[in-house]
C-alpha cells in the first residue's frame, strides 16, 4: 500500500518524531543506574572491556547466566567510546553508554509502528500512532532504562513490519518476508525463544481466522528458518559448548520454561500469580491514552468490530490478543514483558479514537457534574498525602506487611508522596492547573470539537512527561533512587584494591563501588569493610552489638538503602573462643 504524504504530514511526522527523541534523550544520563537490570548490564559490559571477553556475562554473587548475549554487545560500543569502564563518578557516561541503545531502540519501534499504521489505516494514524506510543507510561519509562525489553520490542516490531509487508498485505510472500526471520533471528539474541513464540502464535491465529490452511508454506519457512539459524545459532552453540550446558539449563530451562509454567520455580516463592494481572496493568501502563480508547470503543464497539474483517486491522488486533493471552497464561507475570504488543495496540488505539473524533456525538452540559467528584477526589488524595497516610502505607508495604501491591508501585508511591509533601504548595497548585485544564477539554467537548481536545490532551502529556523526564525523574532518581552518592563518599573510605562484604545484593552499588567483594558474607568473615542493605545491617548489629561500626547510610525514604559498615576490633569473646 502506497501513501503520498502532504507537506502537513510529513511536518507533523517529523514534528512527532522530534518530540518522541527529546522525551527519550532528555537527561537521559542522570539519575543514576538503580534498576537491577541497569547495574548488572553495566558490571557485565564493564567486565567484557577489561577482560577483552565479550562472551563473558557473568556478574560475580548474581544469576549466572541469566541473559543472552545480544543487550550487553549493544551496549558495549558505547561503553567503550565513552569509556565507561573507568566508573568515573563525576561523569555521567555509564548512564548514557547503558540507556542510549534502550532510547534508540525506542525510536527504531516507533518507526516500525508510524510505517505499519501508515501502510494498514493511512497518514493521520500513523501521526496519532507516534505521539501515543512515545507519551504512553510503559513505553517511555522502559525506553529510557538499560533494560533489555526495548530492544526486543523494536526488534519485534519490525519482524512484525516485515510479516505484514512481505506477505499478508498482499497475501503473498516477497523478499520483505527475509526480513522477518532476520529480526526474529536477532530477537532471539537478544531474549531467548520468546520472540519466535510470539510471532508464530499470530501466524497461527491469522490462519485459523482466515482459514488458509497453506498459510506456513506460503511463508517461505525452509529459507527462512535457515536465515534465522544462521543468524542466532552459532552464539547458542558456543555459549552452550562454552558453560557446558550451564547456559542451557539456566536461561531455556530455569528462566523461560520454569518460569512460565510455574513448575519448580523458586522466583516469588514459586506463586502463581493472578490470571487478570495484566488488565489493569495494560491500562495503565497505555496511560492516558487507554482511557479516551476505552470511551471511544464503548460507543462505537459495533461499528469498530467491523475492522476485525480487513486483514491489516485483523492482524494488528490477532498480534494483541496472542501476546496478551501468552502472557497472561505464565505464572510468572511482569508488566514489562507485555512491551512487545503496544505497538500494535497503539495503532489500534490511535485509529479508535480517530473514529471517536469523527462520529462521537458532542457531550452534554451534564458533565460539570463530573467536577462535584474530582474537586473532593483531589482533595482527598491531597490530605492523605500530606497527613502522612500513603507513605506508611508504601513503608508497610517494602517491610512485608502488605502483598496486595507490588513493591516497585510501593516505592512510587513512596517517592511520590514524598516529594509531594516536600513541595506542598506547587502541588496544590498542580492539582488546580489540572482541574482547570478538565474544564477547558470539558468546553471543548461541548462543543463537539473533539479533534482539537485530542491535540489539547496530546499537549498536556507532553509537557508532564517532559517535565517528568527533565526535572522529576533526576531529582527524585539522584536523591531517592541511586546509590551513586553513596558509593562515591564509600569510595574514599574504602582503600582502592581493599575486598568488600555484601549483604543484599545491589547492583548499582556493585558498580560505581568498583571494589572487589564477597556476597558470600558469613559471620566469621574478616572483611573490614561490609556493604548491607539497611535491613541487613540493622539486624547484623543487633546480632553482633559491637563489631560493626556505622560509617555512612544512604538518605531517609531511599528505595535502595544502603549502609557502609567498618569492622571494630574483636570483642572480648571472640578473643577467648
Amino acid at each position: 500500500m502506497t501513501n503520498v504524504l502532504s507537506k502537513q504530514e510529513k511536518i507533523l511526522l517529523a514534528g512527532s518524531f522530534l518530540a518522541a527523541a527529546f522525551l527519550l534523550l532528555c537527561s537521559l544520563g542522570d539519575g543514576g543506574i538503580p534498576a537491577a537490570q541497569e547495574g548488572r548490564t553495566a558490571i557485565i559490559v564493564k567486565n567484557m572491556i577489561r577482560s577483552g571477553n565479550w562472551m563473558d556475562m557473568q556478574v560475580p554473587g548474581g544469576i549466572l547466566y541469566e541473559k543472552p548475549v545480544g543487550h550487553y554487545w549493544l551496549c558495549l560500543p558505547f561503553a567503550a567510546a565513552l569509556h565507561a569502564d573507568r566508573v568515573d563518578l563525576t561523569t555521567c557516561a555509564t548512564e548514557w553508554a547503558v540507556r542510549l541503545p534502550s532510547a534508540l531502540s525506542a525510536l527504531l519501534a516507533l518507526l516500525g509502528a508510524m510505517l505499519l499504521a501508515l501502510r494498514i489505516f493511512g497518514a493521520r494514524t500513523a501521526i496519532l500512532t507516534v505521539m501515543i506510543l512515545s507519551t504512553s507510561s510503559l513505553f517511555l519509562h522502559l525506553g529510557r532504562l538499560a533494560h533489555i525489553d526495548m530492544p526486543l520490542c523494536a526488534a519485534f516490531t519490525w519482524a512484525m513490519f516485515f510479516l505484514y509487508a512481505g506477505y499478508f498485505e498482499n497475501m503473498k510472500s516477497n523478499v520483505w518476508i527475509y526480513g522477518f526471520y532476520a529480526c526474529l533471528g536477532w530477537g532471539m539474541i537478544l531474549k531467548g525463544p520468546l520472540v519466535v513464540i510470539l510471532a508464530g502464535l499470530t501466524v497461527l491465529a491469522m490462519m485459523v481466522r482466515l482459514r488458509r490452511w497453506n498459510m506456513i508454506w506460503e511463508l517461505r519457512p525452509v529459507s527462512g528458518a535457515a536465515l534465522l539459524l544462521l543468524i542466532a545459532l552459532p552464539w547458542y552453540v558456543a555459549e552452550t559448548i562454552r558453560t557446558e550446558g550451564a547456559f542451557f539449563e539456566e536461561f531455556i530451562m530455569k528462566q523461560n520454561i520454569s518460569r512460565f509454567t510455574g513448575v519448580g520455580s523458586t522466583y516469588r516463592d514459586g506463586e502463581r500469580m493472578v490470571l487478570w494481572y495484566y488488565i489493569p496493568k495494560t491500562i495503565v501502563g497505555m496511560l492516558p491514552w487507554s482511557l479516551p480508547a476505552l470511551a471511544a470503543g464503548v460507543f462505537f464497539f459495533r461499528r469498530l468490530i467491523r475492522l476485525r474483517f480487513s486483514t491489516g486491522p485483523l492482524f494488528l488486533l490477532l498480534w494483541f490478543l496472542t501476546g496478551f493471552v501468552f502472557f497472561s497464561l505464565s505464572a510468572l507475570k511482569r508488566g514489562d514483558y507485555l512491551l512487545p504488543v503496544y505497538p500494535a495496540l497503539s495503532i489500534l488505539t490511535a485509529e479508535v479514537i480517530l473514529r471517536g473524533c469523527e462520529k462521537l456525538p458532542p457531550l452534554t452540559r451534564h458533565w460539570v457534574w463530573s467536577l462535584c467528584l474530582l474537586v473532593p477526589v483531589s482533595a482527598a488524595a491531597l490530605g492523605l498525602s500530606f497527613s502522612g497516610l500513603l507513605i506508611r502505607f508504601a513503608r508497610a508495604r517494602l517491610e512485608g506487611k502488605i502483598r496486595h501491591i507490588g513493591r516497585s508501585d510501593a516505592n512510587n508511591l513512596l517517592l511520590i508522596s514524598s516529594w509531594v509533601n516536600d513541595h506542598m504548595i506547587l502541588s496544590i497548585a498542580g492539582c488546580l492547573t489540572a482541574l482547570l485544564l478538565i474544564i477547558l477539554l470539558g468546553i471543548l467537548m461541548q462543543r463537539g470539537r473533539y479533534k482539537s481536545v485530542l491535540l489539547f490532551l496530546y499537549g498536556i502529556t507532553f509537557g508532564i512527561c517532559a517535565f517528568y523526564v527533565g526535572y522529576l525523574d533526576p531529582v527524585s532518581g539522584n536523591k531517592y533512587r541511586s546509590v551513586k552518592s553513596f558509593t562515591a563518599e564509600a569510595r574514599r573510605i574504602i582503600p582502592e584494591g581493599e575486598t568488600v562484604g555484601v549483604a543484599g545484593f545491589n547492583t548499582e552499588l556493585l558498580y560505581f563501588l568498583d571494589r572487589p567483594y564477597d556476597v558470600a558474607y558469613e559471620a566469621d568473615q574478616t572483611h573490614e569493610f561490609l556493604v548491607a542493605s539497611d535491613s541487613h545491617a540493622d539486624a547484623l548489629q543487633k546480632k553482633q552489638p559491637g563489631r560493626w561500626k556505622e560509617v555512612l547510610r544512604t538518605v531517609t525514604n531511599h528505595q535502595y538503602p544502603a549502609v557502609l559498615l567498618r569492622r571494630t576490633e574483636a570483642t572480648e569473646q571472640e578473643k577467648d573462643p
